[in-house]
């Protein structure tokens, strides 16, 4: 099973501080049977600021240590979206995890994501039950879905979700761990079909 979305890289964002820290958390993982994990450092936020090549040389220097756990793990980004496209880390090369503004819906967002698409990238939307805008605006969603573009929900919204997840409208499954606490790993096997067709869309 896959974890797409974490902040368990140490140092590089407002996620874990510590680099012992993560090799526990990859410990709980394998504890229950995720053996892929997919580190996702906040890029462009408005209030969190990162360094693209500080991300970059931390993944590189500790992955050798995260193949010794027998667990695999992939760098990417959580990329926050604006009208101005910078720079960014792409998963597996071409999958890109997009955060957008909670309270209201970004003009520009469907132009960025075509734009984003004739790059050759896949625009997988980052916790979509927190974005106020797109809940139940049936036609906004119609047309992403047209777009191909796919829909990740956060473990601890499964349960209350009324929505995406009985609509068939969520890809990915990831935790959005900081480091707070301990997520319910029990809900990766729940919903593991989910878990399981996100994995096949990632090719992995």
């Amino acid at each position: 099973m896959i974890d797409v979305h974490t902040h368990i890289l140490p140092r590089v964002d407002d996620g874990l501080k510590d680099e012992s820290e993560v090799f526990k958390v990859l410990e709980k993982y394998k504890e229950h049977g995720i053996d892929t994990v997919i580190f996702t450092p906040h890029i462009n936020h408005p209030t969190i600021k990162t360094d693209i090549s500080k991300i970059k040389s931390t993944y590189e220097n500790l992955e050798p240590k995260f193949k010794e756990l027998g667990i695999k793990t992939f760098l990417g980004s959580e990329f926050y979206l604006t009208p101005k496209i910078d720079n960014f880390i792409p998963i597996r090369d071409y999958f890109l995890l997009v955060e957008l503004p909670k309270e209201t819906f970004p003009l520009y967002l469907l132009d960025k994501i075509f734009e984003l698409q004739l790059e050759g990238y896949e625009i997988i939307l980052a916790h979509v039950e927190r974005y106020k805008w797109l809940i139940d605006n049936i036609p906004l969603i119609e047309r992403l879905k047209a777009m191909d573009v796919y829909f990740q929900m956060n473990l601890e919204s499964l349960e209350s979700d009324r929505f995406f997840i009985k609509n068939g409208l969520v890809e990915f499954i990831g935790t959005d761990y900081h480091g707070d606490g301990e997520p319910d790993f029990s809900l990766f096997e729940k919903y593991r079909d989910i878990v399981e067709k996100g994995k096949r869309i990632l090719g992995l």
